[in-house]
């Protein structure tokens, strides 16, 4: 092991006294910076809705098109059952090949369908009015 010697702690204390301004620069800035973040008000935000999170089924045949999907995608989603009945056949292609996307989709889509509005069923369209998108 190496010893420390007088000398090597003198020096660095003379090499730390000699910066000391370097390091209480370092230090105002970052506070600064900070203060500025912490105080500045963000610009005023308009409320996103996409994918259709705040809109609801209209009609109950959508709602139990949305409940079925969902129940299908609980039981059945690893096989892609729910983007069948969905009639997303592009999705359901992937998710079947894909198994789910290893069980991850399938969790997922789970969570989408109850949440709602994420995907549209036949005739009852999801993603909110741009369901082109979808």
């Amino acid at each position: 092991m190496a010893t420390v010697t007088a000398k090597d702690i003198t020096r660095g204390l003379r090499l730390v006294a000699g910066h000391w301004q370097h390091v209480t620069l370092c230090h105002a800035v970052l506070i600064c910076g900070l203060l500025l973040k912490l105080t500045s008000t963000p610009s005023n935000l308009t409320k996103r809705d996409w994918g259709g999170w705040g809109e609801r089924p209209q009609t109950e045949q959508c709602y139990k098109q949305e409940r079925t999907a969902t129940l299908l995608a609980l039981y059945l989603g690893a096989f892609g059952a729910d983007h069948w009945y969905a009639r997303h056949w592009i999705l359901a292609i992937f998710k079947l090949l894909t198994v789910g996307g290893f069980g991850i989709w399938a969790i997922v889509d789970v969570t989408l369908w109850i949440v709602g509005g994420y995907y549209g069923t036949p005739g009852c369209p999801g993603g909110s009015d741009r369901e082109w998108l979808y």
